[in-house]
């Protein structure tokens, strides 16, 4: 890597990306690299600085990522030249999702650079929470993570380009049709006797999706299942009916919000 500044955009659902674009960030700054992260929220006035580096977080689902992701992604100002690289989470399977990502970095103008995939431990339908099988593949993802750091800086890494089943379903993702569908076969819904009303589910969803009514949390039509509030609900109040789990979360809710820079 050339560039001694980075922008590091996350998308983040219970956390886990997030955690590791935290790792990544301090690996960086060790090597006294300036490493500024910002959400992909709020895609709106997005500007990078002309000498940052862009990197690019986001966890993997159904074979592709969230549409607030892509939003982000796709309304990227012009790169210039400038370096990107990528780094995604996953619970499973990839479906080579950095391909469609790199062309769409490339076409902006961007130079690609490197592109890390590690797994991290489900959020999802966990009847009981695995504790030592969660840290151990928390640990491998961070060694990795490190491992990658140390390549961006020498210049070693690779980005892997796209294939037709993954550009498809990159496509697909773009839209709210899957997700709906997904949602509809898997609600996320609230327990209106555990939920106290306090806001913090409708504060953090990406999609605005979530309002308060009469004292309980109301789930919108917009919902891509990123699991967000059901991880950090702090009454445990909201699931997915008939899949009772235990809450799962990759770190504490002030430590979330703090990284995510909400106040």
């Amino acid at each position: 890597m050339k560039s001694k500044n980075v922008t590091l955009a996350v998308f983040t659902g219970t956390g886990n990306t997030l955690l590791m674009a935290g790792v990544l960030a301090d690996e960086l700054k060790h090597a006294q690299l300036e490493v500024g992260i910002v959400s992909m929220d709020r895609p709106h006035g997005f500007k990078l600085p002309e000498d940052s580096a862009l990197g690019l977080a986001v966890p993997l689902a159904c074979f592709s990522t969230y549409p607030t992701a892509w939003r982000f992604i796709d309304s990227l100002p012009e790169g210039n030249g400038r370096e990107a690289f990528f780094l995604a989470t996953m619970g499973g399977m990839s479906g080579g999702m950095e391909g469609p990502i790199r062309r769409v970095v490339e076409g902006k103008g961007y130079k690609p650079i490197g592109a890390a995939i590690v797994k991290m431990p489900s959020n999802y339908a966990n009847k009981t929470i695995p504790v030592e099988e969660n840290r151990a593949r928390i640990e491998r993802a961070e060694t990795q993570v490190k491992k990658f750091a140390a390549l961006l800086r020498t210049g070693e890494t690779n980005w892997g380009a796209d294939g037709l089943a993954s550009r498809f379903l990159a496509r697909l993702a773009h839209g709210q049709k899957p997700w709906r569908m997904f949602h509809s076969l898997f609600p996320i819904a609230v327990d209106s006797d555990k939920c106290t009303g306090c806001g913090v589910c409708g504060e953090l969803c990406p999609e605005k999706n979530i309002l308060v009514s009469a004292g309980t949390a109301i789930i919108g039509k917009s919902c891509q299942s990123c699991q967000r509030c059901v991880g950090f609900c702090p009454a445990r109040a909201i699931s997915v009916p008939g899949k009772p789990a235990e809450q799962y979360r990759a770190m504490p809710l002030d430590r979330f919000k703090a990284m995510q820079g909400i106040e």
